[in-house]
């Protein structure tokens, strides 16, 4: 079977296409690849690519990511990049705006250069191949951005240099409850430490722009929900602890002149973060930003934008930007003050004080799934080796409760839990994560993983749930590395060639 993708005539009596699905299987003619590509999915629905090229390879990889989770790739690069206001309305300014003072806003040129000699090369090709599959989604929307109500953008490289994820992970050694900044006044510890949580905070609907059409109203045991609740949907109890829906990992296998590694990343990354390849396997744990801290700054009472600096008045760098809002014709306009010590993220005008905010993830080099890519060739050392054992065991670790649930961000109807939402599953004993990547044995296709609940997004994939039914009773899936192993395990197989203009 050969698919050449293209744009078809526009007929306006022509029924609206389906929903675009992901192709596993055939052949699929892109432009921007040099050679033929070769992707097996195995019966869990992981991808081994076999390509040519490093270029092929990494398109390879944004195309199959992008196949399986578009949608959640999607929403991860507005939340992150403060452009939720634009998609979901006017609930979300200041916590875009928040979001927007936390990037890194240094030389670009300097920041590829801190991730290794071909980093750029390699995210480069790496969103081409994403944006071979959101042309087609641009086209025919999947469902769930039917449901959400806008289509997926382009991507460029420097999405991938976001700071958001790192700032989330440093905060959280904060202990709000006792966090005293330092100089801080008691009345303002309460406005920093929410200034702070705003950074990166969850996205929510509270309306879809479209309703589910085709809810399964059979008994669907694998969820663990009986006819009723298949109909109404299935809704989170107190007792019932919240996972994230889809993972944020994902499992692929690399392989390619010079590559071979296997494991996990997040869907919205190239390379493997944890995993191993021929000779040693390695973590995702190397990278570790202190927590921001706070400092108290005078603020010059004749004009906002000059702090104290050493007994004299030092003007801050002032940035305007404009958040565009759903629903609104103007944008929100903002501005951000930047000083030597950081970015202010308060003021007292009482007082004539500032609260600046100090964190190290602003500076370059600090995306560490980018300087992972070092350790994804056989050629250089990894960046924590782990020779034995597992890598990953950290990750997605769930609290000790009898019941959890897979929610997704749409499942806000009767229609969308149905449609959308996984379990309640009991909790295997003891608490098990939901990633892990570990050693069977010696042998590299001994290992074994877990990324429940599937490498899929889609309902309508085989591989939506599947791993949710196989974590909950405690076992792992096989990830086999040699050829051999890998063509034992093939489900299908899928041929991306060149498109001739």
């Amino acid at each position: 079977m050969l698919i050449t993708l293209g744009v078809l005539p526009a007929c306006s009596n022509a029924p609206s296409p389906p929903p675009l699905v992901a192709q596993v299987s055939g052949t699929l003619s892109l432009e921007g690849l040099s050679s033929p590509v070769r992707i097996v999915r195995d019966r869990w629905g992981v991808p081994h690519i076999h390509a040519e090229s490093r270029d092929d390879l990494f398109f390879a990889q944004g195309f199959v990511q992008a196949q399986d989770r578009l949608f959640q790739m999607d929403l991860w690069r507005r939340s992150v990049q403060g452009r939720l206001s634009q998609v979901l309305g006017a609930n979300f300014i200041e916590r875009d705006a928040m979001t927007r003072r936390v990037q890194y806003r240094g030389d670009l040129d300097a920041e590829w250069a801190s991730y290794g000699p071909d980093a750029k090369a390699v995210a480069t090709a790496f969103v081409r191949g994403v944006n071979a599959w959101v042309a087609l989604a641009r086209e025919r929307p999947p469902e769930a951005f039917a449901l959400a109500g806008w289509k997926p953008e382009l991507w460029m490289p420097a999405d991938l240099l976001n700071r958001t994820d790192l700032f989330v992970e440093s905060r959280g050694a904060i202990d709000f409850s006792t966090w005293r900044p330092a100089s801080a006044g008691p009345e303002a510890i309460d406005v920093l430490a929410d200034a702070l949580r705003r950074v990166g905070a969850p996205p929510f609907f509270v309306s879809l722009a479209a309703d589910v059409k085709t809810v399964r109203l059979k008994p669907d045991t694998t969820n663990g929900a009986d006819s009723r609740d298949a109909v109404r949907g299935v809704r989170l109890q107190p007792d019932q602890t919240r996972l994230d829906h889809p993972s944020r990992h994902y499992l692929i296998h690399l392989h390619a002149p010079g590559w071979n590694l296997i494991g996990a990343t997040a869907p919205w990354m190239p390379g493997v973060a944890m995993g191993h390849d021929e000779h040693v396997a390695w973590d995702a744990t190397s990278a570790r930003v202190a927590a921001p801290a706070v400092d108290v700054v005078k603020v010059n009472p004749d004009t906002a934008h000059q702090i104290d600096e050493g007994g004299r008045w030092i003007d801050t760098v002032v940035v305007k930007d404009a958040v565009v809002v759903k629903g609104r014709t103007d944008p929100f306009v903002f501005e951000s003050d930047y000083t030597a010590r950081g970015v202010i993220i308060a003021t007292e005008r009482e007082r004539h004080v500032a609260y600046v905010m100090r964190w190290r993830g602003v500076e370059r080099g600090a995306v560490s799934a980018l300087r992972a890519l070092n350790a994804d060739r056989s050629s250089l050392p990894p960046l924590r080796g782990v020779p034995s054992g597992s890598a990953g065991s950290g990750f997605s670790r769930t609290t000790d409760t009898s019941a959890v649930v897979f929610a997704h961000p749409l499942a806000i109807s009767a229609g969308t839990r149905a449609r959308f939402n996984i379990g309640p599953l009991t909790m295997p004993v003891p608490p098990a994560p939901t990633l892990r990547v570990g050693a069977g044995s010696t042998e590299w296709d001994h290992w074994t993983g877990m990324n429940a609940p599937g490498q899929s997004e889609s309902p309508d994939s085989a591989h939506f749930k599947d791993l949710a039914a196989e974590w909950a009773t405690g076992r792992s899936i096989p990830l086999p590395f040699s050829e051999r192993a890998v063509e034992s395990a093939a489900e299908a197989t899928l041929i991306l060639a060149l498109r001739r203009r």
